[in-house]
């Protein structure tokens, strides 16, 4: 008989020896301060507690990265309720590291998925405010564009789309985000924005059966304007 799936509690999350070591070498320096100043060696004492917290963060991504790892396996075997949960430990535990950022990304996706738009919405800006540099970073203005056009809010909605193909790495996708930009501007009203990228796929080898017939058909409508 198959044991159930063991879930991730904050209480089986132990104490951290080196946040308990820094906290011991602040109350020695703030007990000793005046001593160690009248030593003239204050400012070796404090670059001591600077490189404390320096390895600090280097010895916290690898325990980050595995309970990263943890939620995706969960969150691939539709576990979404234990990938959702220990997410949220990873945001609250280790949320200055990536794995910690990258999982408000993974949060916004899973609220946005339930439809639940105000707690994805607050997740995926956290995400894109905490990185410039990410493979996820397109997906995210696009879930947020999505949000927006919910709430019709087009200035947010074209912002997010703009910057969704900005970041878009992958050629097919590129081309779906970039036409779906396209429509937008047609709603909104630039017309020669809209054109100027239909045109641009209709141009490219390398397209996409999909992405060509709908190019095609956007620059019928807006050839008969």
């Amino acid at each position: 008989m198959l044991k159930p799936k063991e879930k991730f509690t904050k209480k089986e999350m132990k104490k951290d020896p080196l946040l308990e070591t820094i906290k011991m070498v602040f109350e020695k320096y703030n007990e000793h301060k005046s001593m160690i100043f009248r030593a003239g060696i204050g400012i070796i004492a404090l670059t001591v507690i600077i490189v404390f917290l320096f390895n600090r963060q280097v010895s916290r991504q690898k325990p980050a990265d595995i309970l990263l790892g943890n939620a995706l396996v969960s969150m691939d075997t539709g576990d979404i309720e234990n990938a959702q949960f220990q997410f949220g430990v990873l945001t609250d535990e280790h949320g200055s590291t990536r794995s910690g950022k990258t999982s408000q990304y993974y949060l916004g996706s899973i609220y946005f998925d339930k439809g639940d738009y105000y707690n994805a919405k607050t997740h995926l800006e956290k995400f894109i405010n905490s990185t410039s540099e990410n493979i996820l970073l397109s997906s995210g203005h696009f879930m947020l564009s999505n949000i927006y056009k919910k709430e019709s809010n087009q200035d947010k909605e074209e912002e997010h789309l703009e910057l969704a193909v900005k970041f878009s790495s992958i050629p097919h996708n590129r081309h779906s985000l970039e036409l779906a930009l396209a429509e937008l501007y047609v709603d909104r009203g630039t017309e020669e924005m809209a054109m100027e990228i239909v045109q641009k796929i209709l141009n490219l080898e390398n397209i996409s059966s999909g992405n060509k017939k709908k190019a095609e058909e956007l620059s019928g409508f807006l050839t008969r304007k």
